[in-house]
């Protein structure tokens, strides 16, 4: 007798063993497949962080040569982050703030700049309440303030000679002293005193003198350095041009720039500075005698 061995049953096991062995056979082009995805990822998550690294560290590079004043902001947000123990949610807000010290610093300084180059003034009159003039006001202000009083002194000075007025005609906009700075808007010690006037208007030695530093920086724009005597010395910054070289010596009233609005700085005016052995003191004593004993 013959027999067939390819029964119905017969039939269904060999199907049965043949999807069995189709499916193990696929299984190691699947396991490749899922390791070639798992590969992929993580190369593409390794070139996406070394974007966002050169990104971030062009970022930083870029902000401390275009106003590393903000870059300096940023530092010392980022060390007090560091030193202080705070929250996850503490910590972004930290890093938010001082990221915009590196992608907004231009549109903040041109914007305090706008806000604070004239102030609008009213006179009116106290007999018949009518107003009896309008006009503006130049309202400039700036400079690199320090963070406490350190290296300056209160204290009364006198000089024998009478000094020349640095520039003529100008308007007290920032006292000698702690204040608000106009720019970055931080608590500081403003070591000189700030002197509005249009941009142009001559600069004087205030005393007889040399010359011993003149040059530009990001926060004083560009400045002059002058020697007296005795380590009495004065200091003249936002020039907008210098009119002196190093090693002159000079005239009491001898022009020595113009006044401008380089450097750190809202508008047109003179820092002046005045400095005795290396110690700021307030210059308002020196040019505004009249003022010595005012509150």
């Amino acid at each position: 007798m013959d027999y067939d061995f390819q029964t119905p049953q017969r039939e269904d096991r060999d199907e049965y063993r043949n999807r069995f062995r189709f499916a193990d056979e696929d299984a190691p082009q699947r396991k490749k497949t899922k390791e070639k995805t798992k590969t992929d990822y993580f190369v593409r998550l390794l070139l996406l962080q070394s974007f966002l690294s050169l990104m971030i560290v062009s970022g930083v590079f870029l902000a401390s040569k275009i106003a590393p004043n903000f870059f300096a902001e940023m530092k010392e947000d980022y060390s007090r982050i560091m030193q202080t123990d705070m929250s996850a949610g503490e910590i972004a807000d930290k890093l938010k703030e001082a990221a915009e010290f590196v992608f907004e610093p231009v549109d903040f300084a041109q914007t305090a700049m706008s806000e604070n180059l004239m102030t609008t003034y009213e006179v009116t009159s106290d007999e018949t309440g009518e107003k009896i003039a309008v006009g503006e006001m130049i309202n400039g202000s700036g400079g690199d303030d320090t963070e406490s009083a350190k290296g300056t002194s209160f204290d009364n000075y006198f000089v024998n000679a009478n000094p020349v007025m640095p520039v003529d005609g100008a308007r007290i906009t920032s006292r000698f002293g702690y204040r608000t700075h106009p720019i970055t808007g931080k608590k500081g010690f403003h070591t000189g005193l700030d002197m509005a006037a249009p941009e142009g208007t001559p600069v004087s030695s205030v005393y007889f003198g040399k010359i011993t530093k003149t040059g530009e920086d990001d926060s004083w724009g560009k400045y002059v350095l002058v020697e007296h005597s005795d380590g009495f010395e004065t200091f003249y910054c936002h020039l907008s041009e210098i009119y002196v070289e190093n090693g002159a010596v000079i005239r009491q009233g001898e022009t020595v720039g113009l006044v401008g609005s380089t450097g750190m700085s809202t508008g047109p005016h003179l820092h002046f500075e005045v400095r005795i052995n290396g110690v700021r003191v307030d210059p308002e004593l020196l040019v505004y005698p009249e003022n010595r004993y005012e509150a």
